[in-house]
């Protein structure tokens, strides 16, 4: 009987320093994800049209996308694009966007351009992806921030 409760009590112990554990450790978790901040002057490095790569056959260099602090786009050069010139643009989250809302001067719809952030060789990187006109054709730009 006493065996029973000795492993019963080293069970109990057991899982209490386990549980004590996994709390300690779960303190130290950040759970407040930064603000997202895509302002700034953006150069394609590179764009793919169903995954193919199509940076080869454009001339990419002049086409930049600027997000200014106050909310605003222009963009730079023309290049297949799903908006011109410039306009207005928020994130649909701020701390977790999947993409920017992006309205043109004069217009009032709100198109919705898919977003990815991530980073790539050691520099962040904006990826920005949609379709024109017929769905099955997918662009994807991703850019890199100017200094």
């Amino acid at each position: 009987m006493k065996i029973k409760q000795l492993l019963l009590f080293a069970f109990v112990a057991f899982g209490y320093l386990f549980h004590a554990s996994c709390e300690d450790e779960m303190a130290n978790v950040v759970t407040d994800e930064p603000v997202k901040n895509i302002t700034g002057s953006w150069k394609v490095v590179q764009l793919t049209r169903n995954g193919e790569d199509l940076s080869q056959r454009l001339n990419l260099t002049d086409f930049r996308i600027d997000f200014k602090e106050d909310g605003s786009y222009i963009l730079a050069n023309e290049l297949p694009f799903v908006l011109v010139g410039s306009g207005a643009y928020t994130l649909n989250d701020p701390q977790y966007p999947f993409s920017v809302l992006m309205t043109a001067d004069g217009e009032s719809e709100q198109i919705a351009v898919k977003l990815q952030y991530p980073v790539v060789n050691g520099k962040r990187q904006l990826s920005l992806s949609f379709s024109l006109g017929c769905a099955g054709n997918t662009y994807q730009y991703n850019f890199e921030r100017e200094n």
